[in-house]
């Protein structure tokens, strides 16, 4: 071979392997790359949902057969406390579990951002509107699907039977932080960075609802779940989720337990029966929920609005 021939082979070589690079490119587009998930998808949060329900599960047996053997089961109070440490434990245990793995920091997860003073007048304008609108639709669906009586003493037994103080930290108190942390915080945060807004707040909210494991909690819960889920993305804080969600619990605690107080048919009843309320107050707690809606909206507008002149 000459050393033109030889020269010409060397000088094809890069061109070659130029070109079998470009190939394989076109072969696969980066487009079709895998793309790892953060944490956590749907999978992983049904999961949570589940092992969650499994260790609620396995507690109760355990602290029951302590109540029964051990201590005194006629101990209301004690028994108030087994269930609120039933409850937290659970829960924390599960938070715990799914914030490790998202090897994230806490307020990049939970989101404890400040809020204006303008969001927070709306998000109580929208507080009490939602308690009247969700009570409604408690009825409404009472009047289709009656509650058996065995969860009507459930509930009862819940609001008004417990002591005060035990009632608002076990209804009001420990749902407000442990649920917005599960599902506003941590299964949020997953599924914003990997769906649609659409579908973080929908799917969220549908898990949610079905936590509560009866149909009766699941219907409201789900449209509740599905407003709570629209201000955590809209304001990036959780922190006016924790404040409407004790709000609606520990009102309706409050309603129910001293109901001589608020006489208004329909508004202060524990699903013991289908009783509407009146239209005027039902049509009230509509328009304050779309006022308090609108305020947040237009205050958000103005903030982002803001955030721009800035950048």
């Amino acid at each position: 071979m000459s050393d033109g021939q030889e020269q010409a082979r060397i000088d094809e070589t890069p061109a070659l392997e130029t070109s079998t690079a470009e190939i394989a490119a076109e072969e696969i587009p980066p487009a079709e790359l895998p793309v790892k998930k953060i944490y956590p998808t749907i999978k992983n949060a049904v999961l949570l949902c589940l092992l969650f329900l499994g260790i609620q599960l396995g507690m109760s047996i355990v602290f029951g057969l302590l109540m029964y053997y051990v201590f005194s089961p006629d101990s209301s109070l004690l028994s108030v406390i087994c269930d609120l440490l039933v409850y937290l434990l659970s829960f924390g245990l599960i938070i715990w579990i799914g914030f490790r793995k998202t090897k994230k920091s806490f307020n990049d997860v939970f989101k404890f951002k400040n809020v204006s003073a303008d969001l927070w007048v709306s998000a109580v304008v929208l507080a009490v509107g939602s308690v009247i609108v969700i009570s409604e639709l408690d009825n409404l669906f009472n009047y289709v699907l009656p509650m058996p009586e065995f969860f009507q003493n459930i509930f009862s037994s819940m609001m008004a039977d417990k002591p005060l103080a035990m009632a608002i930290i076990y209804i009001g108190i420990a749902p407000a932080f442990m649920e917005e942390f599960l599902f506003r915080g941590l299964i949020l945060d997953g599924f914003a960075a990997n769906y649609s807004k659409r579908k973080a707040i929908i799917i969220s909210a549908l898990l949610f609802g079905i936590i509560h494991l009866n149909p009766w909690q699941f219907f409201t819960g789900f449209l509740f779940g599905i407003v709570l889920a629209w201000v955590c993305i809209e304001t990036k804080s959780i922190l006016l989720c924790v404040f409407l969600h004790f709000f609606n619990n520990t009102l309706y605690t409050l309603v129910v337990r001293f109901r001589d107080l608020i006489p208004i048919e329909g508004f202060n009843v524990t699903f013991e029966a289908a009783k509407f309320q009146p239209w005027w107050f039902t049509l009230s707690g509509a328009a304050l929920t779309a006022l308090g809606i609108w305020l947040m909206m237009s205050s958000i507008k103005r903030e982002r609005a803001i955030e721009q002149e800035q950048s």
